[in-house]
């Protein structure tokens, strides 16, 4: 490539939505972009090209009232999330999903929060299901118009650093072994965070990162966080939060076969979850999410056991449009059962009067409206608590799986990246999962995946108004 073909108005970084939706929204803005996607594959195997496909605030449609979104960002978080992000996030998500829709992305209404689901959509039987549905589909599209603007989508090209200069900014790079290096006024990092990062999951998120089931498409390496703080950028305050679930615990051999569904959280946030010694982890109430937050967190993440009966198989374990009853066992995962509570405690390893216990506790605490007496409590306005008391008596032993990072490079309202004195670096902004500063707090709370794409949008249209 020649020096002129190694300049550019925008560089993004990444080529999953929210940097596909930069790139096509600079191009649209008459800006020449380029994506530097690191992968070689024709359909590169990122958390967006694998995703189900939902794009949601915080389990609400986008086209809900944008105070009603603000107000779900700060609940859900505790008022953790950035404001003018939170805000700006709320505003535009209704507006991304006409812009995709021009784009000729197909968009599902399947009902309740799932009012813009990427098409064709993938969700029956268990396991992993990707090509030709949902992101697949998507990523294709944006490429194909990306090149009918005129924009490139380089593969095989991994940003290394970032060099901040006088009028743009370098972006050095290897391509097919060669050095490269690439100017552009303006960077959008869209890399997808650190989920494929074991060191950095290890400082940050679990100290036993192999104990978790990596439930993503292995792209997301932390290369976007290191090169942002290397110029100067800050990363959010919270680290340590991730998006994820709670599996079957032989899904963590079981290759592609049981994940990303079936998965076990309305068992669990229905039901108690305990460790080796019959302790219950956490507050169950919160669901799925925070369940798998707290669990990473423990020495031992592979010594979780949800434990519940009948009515709760029947109900919660069948509420899930691919649910674990019956898919779990139909794929061949762990599931003890017996008819008494002392027979199920020695199938898993713990002494009759121990579990008999836990669950005893359990179930007058529903009786008696007091779960917030628990150790540790239950709060009762969060998931329905169902008594264990319908034999037979279940016990799942289950993992905890990653999928998204929620820590990440902070940015403010227009997307622009930020230093750690609050100023914006010239030039440098970022989308999608890199970001942090919209999910977390004291319990994980989960804005959202693909709704990030939204601040690829703001992102363009920054660099386009701020350009000479």
């Amino acid at each position: 490539m020649s020096e002129s073909e190694l300049m550019f108005d925008v560089i993004v970084i990444g080529g999953g939505i929210a940097g596909m939706v930069a790139a096509n929204r600079a191009g649209q803005l008459g800006k020449r972009v380029a994506v530097l996607e690191k992968s070689t594959e024709e359909k590169y195997i990122c958390n967006s090209r694998i995703t189900y496909g939902t794009f949601h605030i915080n389990f609400t449609s986008p086209l809900t009232g944008e105070d009603e979104l603000v107000r779900k960002i700060d609940t859900c978080t505790e008022g953790h999330a950035r404001k003018d992000l939170g805000r700006a996030v709320a505003k535009e998500s209704r507006r991304l999903m006409q812009w995709l829709t021009d784009e000729g992305i197909d968009l599902s209404d399947l009902g309740q929060y799932h009012t813009h689901v990427l098409s064709p959509v993938a969700r029956t039987g268990s396991g992993l299901k990707w090509e030709n549905y949902a992101g697949d589909i998507a990523l294709q599209r944006l490429e194909a118009a990306l090149k009918k603007r005129g924009g490139q989508l380089l593969r095989g090209t991994r940003a290394t650093a970032l060099k901040l200069a006088k009028d743009d900014i370098e972006v050095e790079a290897q391509q097919a072994g060669a050095a490269k290096t690439f100017k552009a006024k303006a960077v959008v990092i869209a890399d997808g965070g650190f989920t494929a990062n074991a060191e950095l999951v290890r400082e940050h998120v679990s100290r036993t990162p192999e104990k978790l089931l990596q439930r993503h498409g292995g792209a997301a390496n932390g290369d976007g966080l290191r090169m942002a703080q290397a110029v100067g950028a800050a990363r959010s305050t919270e680290m340590g939060s991730f998006y994820g679930h709670l599996h079957s615990r032989d899904a963590m051999t079981a290759g592609n076969r049981m994940w990303p569904r079936p998965q076990a959280d309305d068992v669990a946030a229905a039901s108690i979850v305990i460790d080796a010694s019959g302790r219950r982890v956490a507050d169950e109430g919160f669901g799925g999410i925070y369940l798998s937050n707290a669990i990473a967190r423990l020495p031992d993440p592979l010594g979780t056991t949800i434990i519940f009966d009948q009515a709760v198989w029947d109900g919660p374990g069948r509420n899930h449009v691919q649910p674990p009853n019956p898919l779990v066992p139909d794929e061949g995962g762990t599931l003890h059962k017996a008819n008494m509570l002392a027979e199920l405690a020695g199938l898993i390893g713990l002494a009759p009067e121990r579990l008999e216990a836990v669950v005893a506790d359990y179930n007058k605490a529903i009786e008696a409206g007091t779960l917030d007496k628990l150790d540790p409590p239950r709060r009762p306005s969060g998931a329905k608590a169902w008594p264990i008391k319908t034999a037979p008596f279940y016990a799942m032993p289950i993992c905890t799986a990653i999928t998204n990072t929620m820590g990440g490079i902070v940015v403010d309202g227009q997307a622009r990246v930020l230093d750690t004195k609050g100023s914006p670096i010239p030039g440098l902004f970022a989308a999608g999962s890199t970001v942090g500063g919209l999910d977390g707090g004291p319990h994980s709370g989960y804005v959202g995946g693909l709704i990030k794409a939204v601040i690829g949008l703001i992102a363009a249209e920054t660099i386009s108004k701020s350009a000479p």
